[in-house]
């Protein structure tokens, strides 16, 4: 089917570049291309600094050694015992980003206020009430007990700007951080640090400095027992570390857990002490990362969109290919090295990422008269999605035929074979089996076959399995359909109830004998060849069916085979296949270990009449089996009839 397209002019295609690369960067719908466009600046590298800072963290080691509960506020009693060996040390400035509300014990309590009054240089965090707000508003601040605050040399309030278990990209708050009469913790950290701290930006974005910061990190009672002198001339941190850093996902009750850039690099989380310790450096540094003005930003996506929307369509495909892949390239060096050799970053994304492959479409779509809709290959069915089958013999796709439904479609190449044996040996089988596909409704029906001689393929449609989850278009999975194999995985024990089993084998061997009065056999009977269809079990994978007779040629699956030298392509065979089926589904165990049971199936009386059927269909010599399928079928209808009320529940 052919479809004709409007070819755009070059001014066409500069216009709708500019108007995407606008739409990314005004609307929601570019938050994607924003946010990744500053997550992938650090991935380059990171500056240093050489400001002595270190972390000492109250993680999962320090909780057990001083047997500390997570829920329940640290003995105080540790934090002066701390606080004394860091002023003994002469630390040069202690940042707490921990809340300490309340009174707990009078005397930690007193040791504590009175340690930080020796240090002079203690900074303690408050939390604020809202969970994000452009203001610190006084009246919905926590501050620490006046007895603390009193002691301190400082107080700001420790809070990141993004919720618990999200990514942190801006100094909170984001605007006027030195507005009102709190400031955030690590502002009053850096003025306390240095006084002279350049104060000018109101939105600020946070430069990380790798992925394992630039301090050190000392757990609690590391630092107890650190050296004298250890963190002399150091800014120390003290607060919390997740219980679960390498699960990001994980929450946690403190909800002091953040992700970094790094975090989709190498997965661990950091605590709310890495996000401080992180606006400190930047606030002393004055290296926080801002966007330049509206105007420049505008100005400069137009002009691109301009560029790429015109340019790109004067190019051939493979010119037009390398000239956006080149820049690509180009603007990535150009932003990462901005960010890193100035204060500045750029959504740089919205260019390469989203403008150059829409001019880069664009391109294509202008220099074609006609676009040729690919249904040729299958006249009247549409693909949709990937195939969900993928076999020796070929590729299964969901295609949509020219009334809206859904069937399934199954191609086979001969290029996948080194001869032309096994191509035709399908096509034989499809041939002979869509006769009488409809006529039984536990075969699974064909609907349609073609062949493409010149291209060397052909293909047959058939009905569509049920999916295996109901929901897998709304959860946009990829359709799966419910065969028996996949039933089983399913249950407990890889295995189903005795009652589902002997349904199962009663409307399969309906199925097998009717295909057997008429001279066919499957050869391929398993668990995986069973497909459900409205709920019905089917037997499916039918390109291996072909007139009763024996088959020198070893095709199927040799577990399935009875044992040599008895001939595959029998209705003995067949019938072999379908005991060993039973007992896979019937006890959980592969065929390799028939007739392994377990002592629990031993003691049920309806498995072990099923058992007896298994057995017979299984025996080594095609003469003790069941002579047709019809004659197992009447065995495992008796054994039906002896089950107990409910013992014919549907699946």
């Amino acid at each position: 089917m052919i479809q004709k397209v409007f070819t755009p002019s070059t001014l066409v295609g500069a216009a709708l570049t500019v108007l995407c690369g606008l739409l990314l960067w005004g609307t929601p719908a570019g938050d994607a291309w924003v946010n990744s466009s500053y997550d992938n600046l650090f991935c380059f590298g990171a500056r240093a600094v050489t400001n002595q800072v270190a972390l000492i963290l109250m993680d999962n080691s320090s909780y057990d050694f001083y047997r500390q509960d997570r829920v329940l506020p640290w003995d105080r009693g540790l934090h002066a015992q701390l606080l004394n060996k860091l002023t003994a040390d002469g630390a040069r400035l202690v940042v707490f980003d921990i809340l300490f509300a309340g009174t707990n014990n009078p005397t930690t309590d007193s040791a504590l206020a009175q340690a930080m009054r020796a240090n002079g240089n203690v900074v303690l965090a408050a939390l604020a009430d809202e969970e994000r707000n452009s203001k610190i508003d006084p009246l919905h601040v926590t501050a620490p007990d006046p007895l603390f605050l009193n002691a301190a040399a400082g107080c700001g309030i420790g809070k990141a700007d993004a919720t618990t278990g999200g990514l942190v990209r801006r100094h909170w708050p984001f605007f006027s951080p030195g507005e009102g009469d709190f400031h955030s913790l690590g502002w009053v950290a850096a003025e306390k640090y240095d006084p002279q701290f350049d104060r000018s930006g109101n939105q600020q974005w946070l430069r990380y400095y790798g992925a394992q910061g630039t301090w050190q990190e000392v757990p609690y009672q590391d630092a107890m027992k650190a050296p004298p002198g250890y963190f002399r001339g150091k800014v120390v941190f003290v607060g919390s570390w997740p219980v679960l850093p390498s699960d990001p996902a994980f929450q946690e009750g403190s909800n002091d857990k953040f992700r970094t850039p790094y975090t989709r690099w190498n997965g661990p989380a950091v605590g709310g002490v890495a996000i401080m310790a992180t606006t400190f450096l930047n606030l002393a540094n004055s290296d926080w990362l801002r966007r330049p003005p509206a105007a420049f930003e505008f100005l400069l996506i137009f002009s691109m969109g301009i560029i790429l929307g015109g340019g790109l369509c004067r190019l051939n495909p493979l010119a037009a290919l390398l000239a956006a892949a080149g820049l690509f390239l180009a603007v990535l060096l150009l932003f990462v090295s901005l960010s890193y050799f100035t204060n500045y970053w750029f959504p740089w994304l919205i260019l390469a990422g989203g403008q150059a492959p829409f001019a880069l479409a664009w391109a294509w779509v202008s220099r074609q008269r006609t676009v040729t809709v690919f249904h040729t290959r299958y006249p009247g069915y549409e693909p949709v999605g990937e195939p969900f089958g993928k076999g020796a013999y070929g590729k299964v796709f969901r295609v949509r035929n020219v009334t809206g439904q859904f069937e399934a479609l199954k191609e086979v190449q001969r290029s996948t074979f080194n001869d032309d044996g096994p191509y035709e040996r399908e096509f034989r089988g499809i041939k002979s089996y869509k006769p009488v596909s409809a006529q039984h409704p536990g075969l699974l029906n064909i609907g349609y076959v073609n062949r493409n001689e010149s291209e060397g393929y052909f293909y047959y449609v058939m009905e569509l399995g049920d999916p295996l989850d109901p929901d897998w278009e709304q959860k946009g999975a990829l359709y799966q359909p419910s065969d028996l194999n996949w039933l089983c995985r399913l249950k407990p024990g890889r295995k189903l109830p005795p009652h589902e089993c002997m349904r199962i084998g009663i409307e399969l061997l309906e199925a097998l004998d009717f295909l057997h009065q008429h001279k066919l056999v499957h050869r391929d009977i398993k668990p995986s060849n069973i497909v459900f269809v409205n709920g019905r079990p089917k037997l499916a994978d039918v390109g291996l069916v072909r007139e009763v007779g024996p088959d020198g040629t070893l095709v199927g699956t040799v577990e399935y085979m009875p044992p040599p030298p008895e001939p595959p392509g029998t209705e003995a065979a067949d019938i072999y296949a379908m005991g060993m089926m039973l007992y896979v589904i019937s006890t959980g165990n592969q065929p390799a270990e028939f007739a392994k049971l377990s002592t629990a199936l031993v003691e049920q009386p309806d498995f072990m009449r099923l058992n007896a059927i298994i057995c017979k269909a299984c025996q080594p010599s095609a003469a003790q089996r069941y002579p047709r399928a019809a004659d197992m079928c009447l065995a495992l209808r008796a054994a039906q009839n002896k089950l107990g009320p409910g013992g014919t529940q549907v699946i």
